[in-house]
Parts: structure tokens; sequence; C-alpha cells
């Protein structure tokens, strides 16, 4: 089932178009990843589908109802979650309560009533959903630290965990891996499988060629604001436009 897909997606800054007529399509139940040089048009392609972006032409859909116009919140409500390339985590909460800040907004309002110190009688889930989370990214051992005492790759992971709190049908990760080392590269793998194998819609952005060969079940590939090439990921990483532009000129 499509979950997610961009059609002929244009976006433009001034005389630069960084996304030029790309499309795309990230199905529930599969990891898909986004490769291709810096400066490709990755990361603006995942801030329009997740609408921090204005799309200049062009439709994004989620589950076949258009999306397009609608605003980050919007669309968050509606299922979708996501992650930065700049980490993003609240340094002086804990893990805990970063992760509670993502469970309590995905209702609009809960948040205020939290401050107010009204009652929610959903208080009681957004708890149990974050401690669900803790367990599945191993944080256990963090959970009252505060965030931004961790590591780069600790603070992904809380990003992440924050990101799944809102129970997240499509979850957009732009470069997941980056900070993270083997052990936590290799844990992200698991998690991600996971993830898809319950139905999830995973699109991730990566650098991290050993993570998309070993995690994605299908691999789009940019280049200067166009798409090259999309297809399982030996294909991808066979296809020759590709690795000209790309996988030839990256580090051994």
């Amino acid at each position: 089932m499509t979950a997610l897909q961009a059609r002929d997606v244009v976006r433009r800054f001034g005389g630069l178009t960084a996304v030029d007529e790309v499309d795309l399509t990230a199905e529930a139940g599969q990891i898909t990843a986004l490769i291709g040089p810096n400066g490709a048009g990755k990361s603006t392609l995942f801030a329009c589908l997740a609408g921090t972006e204005t799309v200049d032409a062009g439709r994004v859909l989620l589950d076949g109802d258009d999306v397009t116009r609608l605003s980050p919140e919007a669309r968050a409500q509606r299922g979708i979650g996501r992650t930065f390339q700049r980490l993003a985590v609240f340094a002086t909460l804990t893990v805990a309560d970063n992760l509670l800040v993502g469970a309590e907004s995905r209702r609009t309002g809960s948040l205020a009533r939290g401050l107010l110190g009204l009652p929610s009688a959903s208080a009681r889930h957004d708890r149990d959903r974050v401690e669900e989370v803790i367990a599945l990214l191993d944080l256990e051992g963090v959970r009252d630290q505060s965030a931004g005492t961790l590591s780069t790759g600790g603070q992904r992971m809380v990003e992440l965990g924050r990101a799944l709190c809102r129970d997240p049908r499509v979850l957009l990760l732009d470069e997941p891996a980056s900070g993270l080392d083997t052990e936590e590269t290799d844990r992200l793998q698991v998690v991600l499988r996971g993830l898809a194998a319950d139905g999830m819609a995973v699109l991730l952005v990566e650098h991290d060629i050993s993570l998309v060969l070993g995690a994605a079940d299908v691999v789009y590939a940019m280049a200067a604001g166009r798409m090259l090439a999309h297809g399982t990921p030996e294909q991808v990483r066979s296809d020759p436009t590709v690795r000209s532009a790309y996988l030839d000129r990256e580090p051994a």
C-alpha cells in the first residue's frame, strides 16, 4: 500500500531549482532510502514532504489524499513523523521527558493542559508509549539523564524516540546514522526493520551506504535536484549513472 508520494515536485530558491520534477513513492511496510551527493536536493525534498518547505509545483499525497498545502502540524496529525539532519532535542529535559513531549504533541492542546496542571484522559497512554519506545531504543540506562549530556549518537536515538512517540504511519529520517558508532548503527538497522515489519512506511536520507544496502527495500538516487534512478539496493548500486554521479566519488 502506498503511504506517501511525491508527484512532479518542484522547489525553487530564486534562480536555483533545488528539486526538479521529482517523483518518489514510500510504501507501507517498507524502508525506502534516498541517496545522493551533498547538494542533490534530498533534504529539500524531505522538507517538501513534511511541509516545512512550500512546493512550487507538483503534489504530495498521503494515503492518496492531497496534502500539498497542509502545514507541517497538520501533516504530523495525519501521521507523518520526522527527524532532522541537525539535532533538535530539548537539551535540559530528561530523555523520558523528551519522549513525553512527542507523545503529548499528538493531540492539539494537550501540552497547554499539562502546563496548566489539568488532567488528561490520555496521560497514562502517553506514558505507556514512552516506556515502549524507551525499551525499543534501549534507552533505559539514560532515561533520567538530560538529553543534552548524551553523545551525538545518543541524542539521535532520543530524537527518533520522540518522533516514534507520536505513533506515525510514515517516518521521515534525515541522516539518522550520523554520529552513530557501529554498534548503534547496527541497532538502528534492527529498529527500522522492525518498524517496517509492523507496517510503517520508513523513508530515510542517508550517506551510510552500508546501512542503505543492509536495511532498504527500495532506493532512490538524486543528483542536482533530479531523480537519477530507483529500484532495489543492488539495482541502484550497479546503475552506471548513479555510480558516476555519486557512488564512485564516495570515500573508500
